[in-house]
């Protein structure tokens, strides 16, 4: 089975069918351009010289670990975001934003886990099965709540979502482990609740 990795914008993206993903998507201008840019410029500093690494299968293990670091980075930013437009605390647009994700269980993927944070949204998914490319999933879903969103918000012509998402595909029964409790207690880590099963706008089917 082939792996094809690109860029799309400033984040790595990464497809492949018939596995589970994990998928960060988040407000318009929660994180400021010059950060963005920031975490891009020492992420590929570091990456190039992992590139010198001659055995291929400690420089994968090397480069995976490196972007589990810079997604960590990238995720304490969003969380510690002081951006006034943390639309998702409304409990009218966190509640639009579960039931469309539920919605689209079983018809255009196998709904994992889900956190809906007050600037972001973690989204844990299995795509086998459903032939719908990842990309239209996300543009449909991103395009929907976005427009349901402004709707709440009485906006028009208004960026709701960042233009690009963050999505990584999980390799095995122990990444998946492991990304399903960082997605669940997430909001405990950032401190909105004490214990995440207290967290309202959260999902886990295991």
């Amino acid at each position: 089975m082939n792996i094809k990795t690109f860029y799309r914008r400033n984040l790595p993206h990464i497809t492949l069918n018939q596995k589970a993903y994990f998928i960060t998507f988040w407000l318009h201008r929660s994180i400021p351009t010059d950060v963005m840019k920031m975490i891009k410029s020492n992420y590929d500093a570091e990456c190039r010289l992992l590139l010198n690494i001659k055995e291929v299968n400690f420089r994968k293990k090397k480069i995976y670990d490196l972007q589990k670091k810079y997604f960590g980075i990238f995720d304490g930013y969003l969380d510690k975001s002081e951006s006034n437009g943390k639309y998702l605390n409304d409990m009218r647009i966190a509640n639009m934003i579960s039931e469309s994700i539920k919605y689209r269980d079983k018809k255009e993927y196998e709904l994992l886990a889900y956190s809906i944070m007050p600037n972001h949204v973690h989204l844990v998914i299995y795509v086998e099965r459903f032939v719908k490319p990842l990309h239209k999933i996300l543009q449909s879903l991103k395009r929907h709540t976005a427009r349901q969103g402004n709707i709440i918000l009485n906006r028009t012509g208004n960026p709701f979502w960042h233009s690009e998402s963050y999505d990584h595909y999980v390799r095995d029964y122990w990444e998946l482990s492991r990304i399903l409790d960082y997605t669940i207690n997430d909001p405990a880590k950032a401190g909105l609740v004490n214990k995440a099963e207290d967290w309202k706008w959260s999902y886990c089917k295991y």
